[in-house]
């Protein structure tokens, strides 16, 4: 009889092993492959960003691009745009909207421009009116990375 025993308490082991939805701890966060995620956005179409950058909080929006799956290339000065464009292949330049001048007067043939308005001002009506895609500082992640991967479709 204790064989028979071992041999059902053997089965049954095996049986709840292969069952798939196996709780451990009555959690279903750990089943293999489901529920956790171990990276919070990803790009599914990676560019090359120029973004011109100088306070923190850009630098915080600089390192989640990257994260999700972008190469970055960050300037502190719009002056230094059109080095970069020369020296490697940019597919968009972001940019503050009060910069658009100093960035336009570059030859951005095969770049995009996304121009980055302050909340609060009138730059964010004036973004919306001159530029297909523009973006506000207050935006999230999420929204930079859709309007990144909108652009980086239509170029093709």
């Amino acid at each position: 009889m204790s064989n028979k025993r071992v041999l059902a308490t053997s089965a049954g082991c095996i049986m709840a092993l292969l069952a798939g939805n196996v709780y451990a701890c009555g959690e279903s966060l750990f089943r293999v492959g489901k529920g956790v995620s171990f990276r919070e956005y990803t790009a599914p179409l990676p560019g090359s960003i120029l973004v011109v950058a100088n306070t923190e909080s850009e630098m915080t929006l600089v390192n989640r691009l990257a994260a999700a799956g972008h190469s970055i290339y960050v300037i502190s000065d719009p002056s230094q745009i059109g080095d970069e464009i020369q020296n490697r292949q940019v597919d968009i330049v972001l940019a503050h909207f009060s910069q658009r001048d100093e960035v336009e007067a570059y030859d951005l043939a095969a770049t995009s421009f996304i121009p980055v308005a302050q909340t609060g001002t009138s730059e964010v009506s004036q973004a919306g009116k001159l530029y297909q895609r523009s973006l506000s500082n207050d935006d999230s992640v999420l929204r930079f990375l859709k309007t990144i991967h909108k652009t980086l479709k239509a170029q093709g």
